[in-house]
């Protein structure tokens, strides 16, 4: 929680106290909580999951105006047993509910450079809009970019995302994602970009995901003087939201398959579906391993098996034939002459993770690549990849990487992530205790941990392959001991 949340859940904890033992709290200490709410409100803002600590303390305040009780309060068992309900209740909806779902705090960024941030769009007239019943709708898709600006720019810090990008399958609640226009980011919108050539990396969320779900290695890699862009895939990014206003949330069609697909997985017992693909998967012979793995792809409907994989590729390639327009100063842009192209990777999360092998398996300009737990649907399974590759895995689901391992031919790496689920791979395991430590969504590993392994990992990996600094990438497993590293085509 913020620094005077602390304040109102402390007077909160008091009051629930006072109140268990029949008595109001005195005028002083009331007017100070009363006036920590207002400060809170005009300098935090205020956030819905705040609301009955606000009201408790508005309740007490008001109470403390009647004169001081000059009797003892009376007892009886009644009595005592509402007394002690109405302090639970005050503690659970005051400090507790408050304290699992806090405003998402993100890491400050350890590089040289402050970080700049701004949205690009790309329009591809070679492509019709799939998810447009517009006659004649080509596709056109917004791209969030953040790159290095001078050590030392200041600035106003850019938005971290719309509620409606966190709310897309039902996970978090509307009400609750509202409280997202609060984060704080370290991105600074509109600044100049720093002198230097920058190597170029490109980002696909997940299926349904949204451009800023994995900020923190965003802001990070900026910091450390990479150009990073994260394309917010329309029609199947929870919203694709333009700098112009427009907005373009999830097809109905797209949200209907993924509500199917959860509902087969629950109702077949996800653990023995786990356990199932995994050992399939990882069978000793890599011949049976590739044919279980086609045998798996083929379970999945379309457009996921082969048409959007196919599709999120060609947006990629839409986005850096644009940036060889902007760095040529074909078109009037900020990012003249600053990109270093040579030096491109290519990386992504789930669904976003496969377009990257999918994207790196047929572009030359791909020099290195990042799927972070993606399963890897698209053409490279009848193919191979010569890039350098890394796979940040999930540990339900390293089985599922096992089998690319085979279709690589550069140096390849697969870390496996412990007490970590897929979702704990984005910026939901920010998102407070009530989705690691009591549900489990993403996972059991500390949130800090688990953010500064995969923003290590990421970044070591580019700095070693991409820009040709192995010491980072080198020093990992003695860093992060509890990852589990297996390694292809490695010296």
């Amino acid at each position: 929680m913020r620094p005077f949340e602390w304040l109102i859940a402390a007077a909160v904890m008091v009051i629930a106290w006072y109140w268990f033992r029949g008595r109001g709290l005195s005028r002083l200490p009331a007017q100070a909580a009363a006036l920590a709410v207002i400060v809170s409100i005009l300098v935090e803002q205020a956030r819905v999951v705040m609301v009955p600590a606000y009201l408790v303390v508005t309740v007490a305040a008001l109470l403390s105006l009647r004169a001081p009780a000059t009797s003892a309060p009376k007892g009886g068992w009644l009595r005592i047993t509402g007394r002690s309900a109405l302090a639970l209740v005050v503690v659970l909806l005051g400090v507790v509910v408050p304290w699992l779902w806090p405003v998402v705090k993100l890491p400050t960024p350890t590089g040289r450079y402050a970080v700049g941030t701004m949205w690009l769009v790309v329009r591809d007239t070679t492509r019709r809009e799939r998810f447009s019943s517009t006659p004649g709708a080509v596709r056109e898709f917004p791209v969030k970019v953040w790159y290095p600006a001078p050590p030392g720019t200041t600035g106003t810090a850019a938005p971290y995302a719309l509620p409606g990008e966190l709310t897309a399958l039902g996970i978090i609640p509307d009400i609750l994602a509202r409280q997202v226009r609060l984060v704080r980011t370290h991105s600074l919108m509109g600044v100049p970009v720093a002198q230097g050539h920058a190597p170029v990396l490109v980002f696909s969320h997940g299926y349904t995901g949204y451009a800023a779900q994995n900020t923190p290695q965003m802001e990070e890699l900026a910091s450390q003087g990479y150009i990073v862009a994260s394309i917010a895939h329309p029609g199947e990014a929870a919203l694709a939201p333009f700098p112009d206003g427009r907005s373009i949330p999830v097809d109905s069609s797209v949200r209907n398959t993924i509500r199917r697909e959860l509902a087969a997985v629950r109702k077949a017992d996800p653990m023995k579906v786990f356990d199932s693909i995994g050992k399939a998967l990882t069978v000793p012979d890599p011949a049976v391993r590739i044919a279980n793995f086609r045998a798996f792809l083929k379970l999945s409907p379309e457009p996921l098996q082969t048409q959007s994989v196919r599709e999120w590729a060609l947006d990629t390639k839409a986005l850096l034939d644009v940036f060889e327009e902007l760095n040529a100063g074909a078109v009037p842009s900020p990012f003249k002459e600053r990109m270093d192209l040579e030096r491109i990777g290519i990386f992504g999360m789930s669904y976003g993770g496969a377009t990257a092998g999918e994207f790196c398996r047929q572009d030359r300009r791909c020099k290195a690549a990042v799927n972070i737990d993606g399963g890897q649907y698209g053409g490279l399974v009848d193919d191979s990849l010569m890039v350098p590759f890394l796979i940040l895995s999930s540990e339900p689901n390293v089985g599922i990487h096992v089998p690319v391992l085979d279709l690589t031919r550069g140096p390849t790496y697969l870390a496996r992530v412990p007490a970590t689920t897929h979702m704990g791979l984005t910026d939901m395991t920010l998102q407070g205790p009530v989705l690691y430590r009591w549900t489990g969504l993403t996972g059991k590993l500390d949130p800090d941990r688990r953010e500064a392994i995969m923003t290590e990992f990421v970044l070591g990996f580019f700095e070693k392959h991409l820009v040709g600094k192995p010491s980072l990438f080198d020093s990992l497993p003695g860093r992060f001991p509890e990852v589990q590293i297996t390694r292809r085509n490695v010296p």
